[in-house]
């Protein structure tokens, strides 16, 4: 019997698997275009409904990540000062600070990061250290002073629970062991490694309001990502 060199064998299963790819129905991908459906008000990841692992490109397709913004957007310094100096003014109030109708376009959503405003307050008992596998944090302080602990460990950690589900990949608790201190000021930028805990916590009165920019670390799917 002839047997067939390895070499050959081996251009045939590669001009196979082009052949498979050049001839990969649109459909496959175009089937996961539209807006997604979301409430921007509950903070949770829009539903993209894309399948897993996604199908490979077809000829002519840019991307199989559709849905992402199509346009720049901007916020201010002046939009950015006023969403902190109304979240302040809601805390001095004695109200609950309410980030997410502070700023226009929040929470702010891609296939690659996303983008919220989190507003801590000047009573310690009120912020929690976190801890979040999925995503790395790059933050910039919008108004208010505070202090931010980072590294070490969350005393008693445990996974974060919503409706009776645990997410994986979230851990919560009050304090933070060891670590690193930093001294946080309005214009003050902090990048954050995925799987760090960290705790905020504001030193002016009214407290201190923040922009945090989750990027994707491929870990989990966004509907995991808090």
């Amino acid at each position: 019997m002839n047997r067939i060199p390895y070499a050959v064998r081996i251009a045939a299963a590669a001009l196979g698997m082009l052949a498979g790819v050049a001839v990969t129905p649109l459909t496959l991908t175009s089937a996961q275009g539209g807006k997604p459906t979301y409430d921007p008000t509950v903070g949770h990841a829009p539903v993209w409904e894309t399948p897993i692992p996604a199908p490979p490109l077809s000829q002519g397709q840019r991307t199989m990540w559709p849905n992402q913004p199509d346009h720049a957007t901007h916020w201010s310094v002046k939009d950015i000062r006023q969403a902190h100096d109304r979240l302040a003014a809601q805390e001095i109030a004695g109200k609950e600070p309410d980030p997410k109708s502070v700023l226009h376009d929040f929470p702010y959503w891609t296939r690659t990061h996303s983008m919220f405003v989190y507003h801590a307050s000047q009573k310690r008992s009120a912020n929690s250290a976190q801890q979040h596998q999925g995503y790395s944090q790059f933050v910039v302080i919008m108004g208010g002073t505070g202090t931010l602990q980072a590294g070490g460990r969350i005393v008693n950690a445990r996974v974060l629970a919503e409706s009776g589900r645990q997410i994986p990949g979230e851990m919560r608790g009050d304090t933070i062991e060891g670590g690193t201190n930093y001294q946080l000021a309005e214009g003050d930028i902090v990048a954050i490694p995925p799987d760090t805990p960290a705790k905020f916590t504001a030193t002016s009165r009214g407290g201190m309001t923040y922009m945090v920019m989750k990027v994707n670390a491929m870990l989990y799917p966004w509907d995991l990502i808090r």
